[in-house]
């Protein structure tokens, strides 16, 4: 059965109907460029999708309300050094009471004449203080802390400008990690495609070789066996379609997320990715790229500056164990005025000028604490940098590697889909021939159909392994 001369000329002639009808199916001629979706003019690209992705990231938008956090630290770290300035107005209203005489005296009622021998006139009066109900006062007071300045403000304010500058690393970091994964999740919606193209066409095949091997066991040149083979051909091929189908769904509706697009539509691939990229020129070395890592990574830089910040806020703690120095100057407005004696209905000013040295001791203990306290949290970040920079150093290895693999990839799936085809024609016309059985043709179909998805893939892992490797070393961060 498995040659030519062994078949009945009307089973060779129904085989080689069967076989033409089958060579106009769906599928039957496919090229390079029809494994991947064509560009559709107004279609979304990774560029539309990363702007997209980058303008409605909630990470992005709660970075930024971080470094609007962090700047208003650094605006609270100014003021500090402006001297504090409070005013102070009083209204009170005192209970009568009697005020005590301090005893009485006596006084010439009407002056005499010069030369009168008569005797004076005198009238009796007691010595009392009026009682004023009503007593307002007005208060102007300036503080000026001179040791603040020397030993506290200056920590605090480089504190906080080492903190702005790591809140806008994190920030600018978070919209690079947006970037990318705006660019990722777009060819993932676009592999996902590719791929439930590819099984659809494969599907389509398998379905045309189950017509050809009924015909032939019709005829009697194919056996159960090769029919049942192919049946179940066909149903993993059905399950691929919808596991690939399900698999375009899932990454549709994660480009939607991505975008944050509320609007529930289908979208066209607007970019061209029906070819390989050229490979990357030139020996890359691991050690520079990873030097470049460490220099350019933003994640890198932010925790650098945190732990400088957390380095000056200890600074600034410590600084609470010293006595304080304050500079203090009041103007007061008071009716009565206190410090005027005997009191009276009118409005007085008076003013004061002084230092003042203030010690706690238990600030001693507190502010050691505290100290100990932020040094350990600045020795832990410390720790997470260096463990940030191991974590970058593999990511940069791992992204090199996944370069250059895809560049190969990218070569041999080309010369691999290119055997697989001619390998799947040759056993078609041998089949259609009764010189190939239908197991050889199976698994020349299932060659072609791997090397298909191969060749999808790797167009595929291009894109997506340069923009990782550029992310890894930090050369995206002047581009967002």
């Amino acid at each position: 059965m498995r040659h030519v001369r062994s078949l009945p000329l009307f089973a060779l002639a129904i085989l080689a109907t069967a076989a033409g009808a089958r060579a106009e199916r769906p599928g039957a001629e496919r090229t390079l460029t029809d494994l991947t979706p064509p560009p559709v003019a107004g279609g979304l690209t990774s560029e539309q999708v990363a702007e997209r992705a980058l303008s409605s990231s909630l990470d992005v938008r709660a970075k930024r309300e971080a470094v609007a956090a962090a700047g208003a630290r650094v605006d609270q770290a100014i003021i500090a050094y402006v001297p504090r300035v409070a005013l102070t107005g009083r209204y009170t209203r005192l209970s009568s009471i009697e005020m005590p005489s301090l005893g009485s005296g006596s006084f010439v009622a009407t002056p005499l004449p010069p030369g009168s021998i008569n005797p004076t006139p005198t009238a009796a009066v007691a010595f009392a203080f009026p009682v004023f109900l009503n007593q307002y006062y007005f208060q102007a007071n300036v503080g000026v802390p001179f040791s603040d300045y020397v030993l506290r403000t200056s920590q605090q304010l480089a504190a906080a400008s080492h903190g702005e500058k790591a809140a806008r690393l994190d920030e600018h970091a978070a919209r690079l990690k947006a970037v990318l994964d705006g660019r990722v999740s777009y060819y993932t919606w676009v592999r996902a495609r590719a791929q439930h193209s590819v099984a659809s066409q494969g599907l389509a095949q398998a379905r045309g070789h189950l017509d050809d091997v009924r015909h032939a066991f019709e005829v009697g040149t194919a056996s159960k066996a090769d029919a049942l083979r192919v049946e179940s051909q066909v149903a993993g091929a059905e399950l691929l379609v919808a596991r690939a189908e399900d698999f375009a769904l899932v990454a549709e509706e994660a480009l939607r997320v991505a975008m944050h697009d509320e609007v529930r539509r289908s979208y066209d691939v607007g970019e061209d990715l029906r070819s390989s990229l050229p490979p990357v020129e030139g020996a890359r070395s691991l050690d520079a790229l990873i030097a470049r890592a460490f220099d350019k990574r933003l994640e890198v830089r932010a925790l650098d500056e945190t732990v400088w910040s957390l380095r000056e806020q200890t600074k600034a703690i410590k600084a609470s164990q010293l006595p304080r120095i304050d500079g203090f100057a009041d103007a007061y407005y008071a009716n009565p005025h206190p410090r005027f004696f005997p009191q009276s209905d009118e409005y007085k000013f008076t003013w004061d000028v002084g230092v003042q040295v203030t010690w706690t001791p238990n600030d001693v203990f507190s502010a050691g604490a505290q100290g100990a306290e932020m040094a350990a949290r600045a020795a832990q970040t410390e720790a997470q940098k260096m463990g940030l920079r191991d974590g970058v150093r593999l990511e940069v290895t791992q992204a090199n590697q996944a370069v250059r693999e895809a560049d190969v990839a990218a070569e041999t799936s080309v010369r691999e889909h290119a055997a697989a085809e001619e390998s799947y024609r040759v056993r078609r016309e041998l089949f259609k021939n009764g010189r190939a059985t239908s197991s050889e043709l199976t698994d020349a179909e299932s060659e072609l159909l791997r090397a298909e998805l191969e060749v999808v893939n790797a167009r595929i892992d291009q894109r997506v392994s340069r923009l990782r490797l550029e992310h890894a070393v930090g050369d995206d961060a002047a581009t967002k």
